[in-house]
């Protein structure tokens, strides 16, 4: 089975409209919560585009993926605004040679099938990886990923994911079933929590130091105890 099908159904259901309101996700600081990242998702009968936004204080890194109708990756953005400007990375793809311009200069890169094309700060990854996990395969799955930034150079990664079990969160007086997922990205490993649509509500460093979670906005009290 392609690795790209379950991507691009999954895609499919998370956009039932052509443009559907964006996912909003946040950070504890301190006494309360503040913006982290926004994920927004549109598909037109030419394929689909996923914008993830992040913020990072005085930072703003925006990943804009898009696919074709049959979910093959056609470009990735890097657009990273901070104090010293707005710096740029566009990766344009053709089957499995790609083109990078960054800062006026062109790399000509191999790209292995189906990458899983990440920047930083960002949570893209997370959301690509929960949506091509293959249940029916089930155990630790692997995926190749590509790593792009506007200033830094580009990384050939190898990213994993494995269903741990299913765990229950209490939302609006009621309880939800959510698959806890453990993720392994170039920055170490987490815990995920999203539902039967792929949608994820939690994201969670792993490891005994921990850090701060990501949560769906909304979500934040209902998956507090999430471990």
């Amino acid at each position: 089975m392609s690795p790209l099908l379950p991507f691009a159904a999954a895609l499919a259901l998370a956009a039932p409209t052509d443009a559907p309101a964006p996912l909003r996700y946040v950070r504890p600081a301190g006494d309360k919560f503040v913006r982290e990242c926004e994920v927004a998702t549109t598909r037109t009968d030419a394929g689909s585009t996923v914008v993830s936004t992040t913020d990072r204080g005085k930072a703003k890194m925006t990943l804009t993926l898009r696919y074709d109708k049959d979910g093959r990756l056609t470009s990735a953005e890097a657009v990273l605004a901070d104090s010293t400007g707005t710096h740029t990375a566009l990766l344009t793809v053709k089957g499995n040679a790609a083109t990078l311009k960054r800062g006026g200069t062109s790399d000509f890169l191999k790209l292995p099938p189906a990458p899983v094309v990440t920047t930083a700060p960002d949570w893209s990854d997370v959301f690509q990886l929960v949506r091509r996990y293959d249940a029916k395969r089930a155990g630790k799955q692997e995926f190749d990923g590509v790593w792009i930034h506007p200033t830094q150079g580009t990384l050939t990664l190898k990213f994993t994911v494995e269903h741990v079990g299913p765990d229950q969160a209490t939302a609006k007086g009621g309880k939800l079933t959510l698959d806890h997922y453990r993720v392994r990205l170039r920055s170490g490993f987490y815990h995920v929590w999203a539902d039967g649509d792929r949608k994820v509500y939690k994201i969670l460093p792993a490891g005994p130091r921990g850090g701060a979670p990501v949560v769906l906005e909304g979500f934040e009290e209902a998956t507090r105890d999430l471990k």
